[in-house]
């Protein structure tokens, strides 16, 4: 959980805006070392490589804490492995993820250092058998026919997906590949999953595969769910039912994202004004979709809260400035007597916010703070400015 209504957190994101501007992404040091510390408690005994997934946020600032908190990296493109680069991440220590590597960017990852590779498909195969790369250890995203139970545009796991080949495929992949390097399998299910079930069905069917192989490694991927309506992944269930399965392999990779750096995170907007329709209040704030386009996207649910305010004057919903009727924020809230120049706070926003903000209508990317553990505020990315939008124009 995080500690959004304590003052100290109030009256550090105030603080924050009044110097930055809105909007404004703003993160916690304290609650990131904390909940990455929680990760790598819940499979104490394991010999265990935690990644953070740099899709999720991609501030080489946090990346670099944690680093420090003894985490590599999981990444998808060569953007995601220069923020992971300019972290200080050993590249032994990055895990190249994805189903669509072209040719010229593995011969970069190479080039680069990256030697641990999730394969997905037998072409994604026999384009690396072409290359005949030293010293890979690759493992080979199984797709098991699992449902994660999330929303349907961040599930992975059945074979309708694009993702991974189905497990019945395994043996003639194996035979068809036995000259590579395979050191393991890799699963990833999903995202944002807040029961342990699902991990356990795909999990006993993953290790009894690993194990027929003899694989002594195996990447069991993330997904975990944070509380954004009230259910959070139970991780001492998740202790207790899914890491015996893992015992007897002698390296555990594992890849955890928004329930790190979710939690830590807040974005803060500006009330632009109250608009009172006929049918409907609208709260217009000063950054939307081009900000924060999971409740869009996925109809995504985020606790707002308004400084120094409390209480439940009128329902509204909470829209952005952008020319979309799917720009909104938030729907029907209850929400107290808002003004022009509120500051409104939006919980669980550090998690596929900034890297999924955009530039639609010409918008300007916001800004990034961090709030150090004694306090103190630093800015680790400036705000875009109109010149950063049409740098790459050629007239």
């Amino acid at each position: 959980m995080c500690a959004i209504k304590t003052s100290s957190t109030m009256e550090a994101l105030k603080k924050a805006a009044e110097i930055h501007g809105t909007p404004l992404y703003v993160y916690f040091e304290e609650t990131i070392r904390e909940r990455a510390r929680r990760v790598k408690e819940v499979f104490h005994g394991i010999n265990l490589l935690p990644t953070f997934a740099v899709k999720a946020n991609n501030n080489p600032n946090l990346l670099a804490i944690l680093k420090e908190e003894g985490f590599g990296m999981d990444v998808v493109t060569k953007g995601e492995l220069f923020a992971a680069r300019l972290a200080g991440v050993d590249p032994f220590l990055i895990v190249w993820n994805g189903n669509g590597k072209s040719k010229e960017e593995m011969l970069h990852f190479l080039k680069e250092g990256v030697r641990t590779i999730n394969v997905d498909s037998f072409e994604e195969m026999e384009m690396w058998e072409s290359l005949s790369p030293e010293d890979v250890n690759f493992f080979v995203r199984v797709n098991p026919e699992v449902d994660a139970r999330t929303h349907p545009h961040i599930s992975t796991g059945l074979k309708k997906h694009k993702f991974g080949i189905p497990l019945n495929m395994l043996d003639s992949f194996m035979k068809r590949f036995k000259g590579m390097n395979i050191k393991g399998l890799h699963v990833h299910i999903g995202s944002q999953i807040t029961k342990v079930d699902p991990f356990l069905e795909a999990y006993e069917k993953v290790v009894e595969a690993s194990r027929r192989y003899g694989f002594e490694e195996i990447n069991i991927g993330g997904g975990w769910g944070i509380d954004y309506q009230g259910e959070e992944l139970n991780v001492q269930e998740y202790r207790e039912k899914v890491v015996p399965l893992l015992d007897g392999f002698k390296r555990v990779f594992v890849e955890i994202g928004r329930y790190i750096i979710a939690p830590a995170g807040f974005l803060v907007l500006k009330v632009i004004l109250v608009k009172r329709g006929e049918n409907k209040v609208f709260v217009v704030v000063d950054g939307g979709m081009n900000t924060l386009i999971r409740p869009a996207l996925y109809s995504a649910h985020h606790r707002i809260f308004v400084y120094g305010k409390e209480g439940s004057d009128f329902k509204a919903d909470v829209v952005g400035p952008l020319c979309e009727s799917g720009d909104v924020i938030a729907y029907d809230r209850n929400l107290p007597a808002v003004e022009p120049g509120d500051f409104l706070f939006v919980e669980n926003a550090g998690a596929y916010g900034y890297t999924m903000a955009n530039n639609y209508n010409s918008t300007s990317k916001p800004a990034e703070v961090l709030v150090k553990k004694d306090g103190e505020l630093v800015l680790i990315r400036r705000r875009e400015n109109i010149m950063d939008i049409f740098k790459d124009v050629v007239m």
